[in-house]
């Protein structure tokens, strides 16, 4: 059995990986009271005035809510995480690190305002509304047997945070819409123009980081980027055992297709 969990482990793409890692240890650590979650959360006096700058990061590793409710969370961040890192960034972690970082900061910027100091349920909501954008005619699952296309998923998600936990997690939560709106908007261009510079990976990131990731292949730095209407794809080279650019490999998603999310005892949503 423990090899099977070292086998999934490392089956996960990296910074899915360390996010799921992060998350399971602080959740497990404040439940059986080995970790203090006010030591993790983001308190802005205290993070500026304290100098406590491990906060603003931390803050993306804590899970609110009861104990199903935050294993039901970590597990739909997995989903999403995945999905996106392994498809729309292919990979590239270095990419990948830097949506996460913009995302992040628009975030923690706009809890400022709110009050908010934990910060996994809006970078849920931001992940969960870039996937719907790219998959916006899957049809997926929510509570009760209720499904509808991807595009609306996001606001689902946002309602029910209303409905169940108020208004202060609602607004805390719709930080991570915005977010991901604001990139939407930053990546997608007129013809002809380039997409905004802000958005762009800088190159020291990308030679920290270099090359991508696969479970197959696992790192290779001979690979190839494709840019298409929707954003950038990246491929691996053939001899990494990828498709050739502008291909449809065997996890491409198809629009239109039937998705699911196991919630407990419930049907499936936006799941692979």
């Amino acid at each position: 059995m423990a090899n099977d969990i070292v086998e999934f482990i490392y089956s996960v793409p990296p910074i899915t990986r360390l996010f799921l890692v992060g998350t399971l240890g602080t959740t497990f650590g404040t439940l059986l009271n080995v970790i203090s979650p006010a030591l993790l959360v983001n308190y802005w006096p205290v993070t500026v005035y304290k100098l406590q700058l491990w906060r603003p990061v931390t803050a993306f590793f804590i899970v609110t809510g009861d104990p199903m409710s935050k294993l039901m969370e970590i597990y739909m961040f997995y989903t999403y995480s995945k999905d996106l890192e392994l498809e729309k960034f292919r990979g590239f972690t270095a990419d990948y690190v830097y949506f996460l970082s913009l995302l992040g900061g628009v975030i923690a910027g706009l809890n400022y305002f709110t009050g908010g100091m934990a910060y996994m349920a809006p970078l849920l909501v931001a992940l969960t509304h870039t996937w719907s954008q790219y998959n916006p005619d899957r049809i997926v699952s929510f509570y009760f047997g209720i499904t509808f296309k991807a595009k609306y998923l996001p606001a689902f998600l946002l309602a029910f945070k209303l409905l169940i936990e108020g208004q202060l997690p609602f607004l805390i939560s719709a930080t991570g819409a915005a977010a991901s709106y604001l990139y939407q908007h930053l990546e997608t261009s007129q013809p002809g123009v380039p997409p905004s510079p802000i958005i762009q990976t800088p190159q020291w990131l990308k030679k920290l980081l270099p090359g991508a990731w696969s479970a197959e292949t696992g790192w290779t730095t001979d690979a190839r980027r494709v840019n298409r209407s929707f954003g950038s794809a990246y491929y691996p080279s053939a001899a990494a055992g990828s498709g050739q650019p502008g291909s449809t490999s065997s996890n491409t998603r198809q629009e239109g297709s039937s998705a699911s999310f196991r919630w407990g005892r419930g049907h499936r949503l936006g799941g692979s």
